[in-house]
């Protein structure tokens, strides 16, 4: 049965990514294409055919709340059982504190790669001089931080690219819907750099494609539904005519639309984008209310390809040098509507563990 699952994964993972720069050390950093075939992705990952050496490996996650996070734990998980590895996990919860303190506990216990979602740019760069000091790597998941001795670079959502998907299928439905204006509130979450770059894209892709005035309202949804309910009940309260919402992740998204539905807006003439590309978003698509678009990051692929590198770094079978000559990888965002949802709910139900 497991086999069999691992089998499915490979094959979701192979129609999902084509990784489109050239030589290695040519670029610092690469726009990666989800179209057709892994190349690279399959080239650093390979199958264990002898007993390996059983490393651990530190994961710091910001949460485990979010179904992106949930699909990116089942990766590292995953990854590390095929190459026999061990994960340790520590959750900062978005944090920063915290995940400095997460970083000394996975040292403590004779990690020899830590891969990290940092909570803040203050936080990733305690972590880093903690590694350092260690003499272990460090791998950047989450959000983009510089490329540095010891760093191993990015690799995850072009967050910035997917913003401006999600500007542009707003601003055409404006068009189209709203004779070219509207009031729009985007969801941000300040502290964590991929969201501060998808509300960045957002806003810009959206003044440029909608045709009449755009009025922008900017609220901290903290990546949170809870949160994003109540500052869209805030929001709702104070500008009653509000016409489109943007969450920079689907739980806040999701959040805020439920107070748009609370507060008896026209489905037919209200839209709501998320990105994540998550269950609950795909299913709020599929029903054909506000929630029209979600931006869909990959958190199964980018968790594999970490760990395939921490590995091999731990076991001396490749060096961080080598990885900085590739640079960052910023994977695309395919993007999800009534048109294609039922595809993308199949691939994520074979992913996401079964309740």
């Amino acid at each position: 049965m497991k086999k069999n699952l691992f089998t499915m994964l490979g094959f979701i993972l192979s129609i999902m990514l084509i990784l489109t720069f050239s030589v290695a050390g040519c670029k610092k950093e690469a726009i990666v294409e989800t179209t057709t075939a892994v190349t690279t992705a399959a080239a650093e990952t390979t199958a264990v055919t002898t007993a390996p050496e059983k490393v651990k490996i530190g994961v710091i996650q910001i949460t485990l709340e979010h179904e992106y996070q949930v699909m990116l734990n089942r990766g590292f998980n995953d990854k590390a059982a095929e190459m026999g590895a061990e994960v340790v996990l520590f959750v900062h919860e978005m944090n920063p504190e915290n995940c400095v303190k997460g970083a000394e506990d996975l040292i403590n216990a004779g990690v020899k790669a830590i891969i990290c979602a940092p909570g803040d740019p203050a936080s990733w760069k305690a972590v880093l001089e903690m590694c350092k000091k260690a003499g272990i790597p460090l791998l950047n998941d989450g959000s983009p931080q510089p490329v540095e001795e010891g760093v191993v670079p990015f690799i995850g959502t072009d967050s910035r690219g997917g913003g401006r998907f999600a500007g542009e299928f707003a601003g055409n439905w404006i068009n189209e819907n709203l004779g070219g204006s509207a009031k729009v509130l985007g969801l941000t979450l300040p502290t964590f750099t991929d969201c501060v770059a998808r509300n960045e894209g957002f806003n810009d892709a959206l003044y440029k494609t909608a045709t009449g005035e755009i009025t922008l309202i900017e609220e901290n949804g903290h990546g949170l539904r809870e949160k994003g309910l109540e500052v869209g009940e805030n929001v709702l309260q104070a500008h009653p005519d509000l016409d489109v919402i943007f969450g920079c992740n689907d739980d806040s998204g999701l959040g805020a639309m439920s107070a748009a539905q609370a507060a008896g807006k026209d489905p037919a003439k209200f839209l709501v984008v998320g990105f994540d590309g998550t269950l609950g978003a795909f299913e709020e698509i599929k029903k054909g209310g506000m929630m029209r678009c979600d931006i869909v990051q990959q958190p199964y692929l980018y968790a594999q390809m970490h760990m395939d590198r921490a590995v091999k770094l731990a076991r001396g079978e490749a060096t961080i040098e080598e990885y900085q000559a590739i640079g960052p990888l910023y994977i695309q965002t395919p993007v999800v509507t009534i048109d294609n949802v039922d595809e993308w709910i199949e691939k994520v139900s074979a992913i996401m563990p079964k309740k």
